[in-house]
């Protein structure tokens, strides 16, 4: 028997379907830390050798990214549904938090570069204090094992995790900014993380005078406690791009990017919108560098 699709049974369902959503929505973002209070105190980084891999997406990418590194040090990730990595014992008995290994530098301010364009580094931190042994064994399995895997099977270049090599760098000890805030590795995590934890640290950075620069945001999460504990670096904040292009010289070269690039909307229907600022930028007398016109020509191309 074939209800009408305006018929009260219908509508009633519907209606219960829509509340289910609601709640389980209102679930992952509370479970997320939504109202959580971020509370930043002064800290310290340990710093250490971080063995790393460098990639330029979005930042909700970088859980993927320590999955393949904890799959690269064969360590196991939880079944339960925080999803985050934690490691067994050799008996496969007891079950190690690898908050304070394994990190994510969050590099660039979102708010000044185009979606997707958002370099971070995810990889392990061996500590001055960690066991030579078991640090040389990590270095080893990252950096020749995983490395010359990548490269036998032909993926070097690629834009996955799975694809990239890794590379290593020395980061400072230093005085730093530290704060806790609850992470379930979901979408809203990620939305939490660019657009309420990253703000509040550049706040911070401005009402302690550090507002000279973009901040450097370093990021560790227990599975056990279900949180993250985030650091922003007080001193010798390039060293944490480790050879790499500063924030300001990396937004430098998305000048001409339209509003709607930096939100990750390259083009819609045809139009180019990096060329339509360009345009509009010259006919205000704000753009016609020979800059702009090599990249137009290239275009055309």
């Amino acid at each position: 028997m074939n209800e009408p699709r305006d018929s009260p049974q219908r509508r009633k369902q519907f209606l219960v379907i829509c509340a289910i959503m609601v709640v389980m929505t209102l679930h992952a973002a509370l479970t997320a830390g939504i109202l959580a209070t971020i509370t930043i105190a002064p800290g310290q980084f340990p710093g250490g050798e971080f063995v790393y891999k460098f990639m330029t997406k979005d930042y909700a990418a970088s859980t993927g990214t320590l999955r393949t590194v904890s799959s690269d040090l064969g360590i196991l990730e939880d079944g339960g549904s925080s999803n985050l990595i934690i490691a067994e014992d050799e008996e496969g008995f007891e079950k190690l938090d690898t908050a304070d290994l394994l990190y994510s530098i969050l590099l660039d301010d979102p708010s000044f570069i185009p979606g997707g364009e958002t370099r971070f580094a995810s990889g392990v931190l061996l500590k001055e204090s960690s066991s030579n042994n078991n640090g040389g064994k990590m270095k080893k399995l990252l950096l020749e094992d995983a490395n010359a895997l990548i490269a036998k099977e032909g993926k070097e270049g690629g834009t996955h995790s799975k694809d990239v090599k890794y590379e290593v760098g020395r980061l400072p000890k230093v005085k730093a900014a530290v704060a806790q805030h609850p992470f379930t590795a979901g979408a809203f995590s990620a939305i939490l993380q660019s657009y309420k934890i990253i703000p509040k640290f550049k706040q911070y950075a401005k009402d302690h005078g550090k507002s000279g620069q973009s901040p450097v945001i370093i990021a560790t999460c227990s599975a056990k406690q279900k949180m993250c504990t985030y650091y922003m670096p007080l001193a010798k904040r390039d060293a944490f791009y480790m050879g790499k292009p500063t924030m300001e010289k990396y937004a430098s070269t998305f000048d001409d990017a339209s509003m709607l690039e930096r939100m990750g909307v390259e083009s819609f229907g045809g139009i180019n919108f990096g060329k339509v600022g360009r345009g509009i930028k010259r006919m205000l007398g704000m753009g016609g560098s020979s800059s702009s016109s090599k990249e137009e020509k290239k275009d055309e191309l």
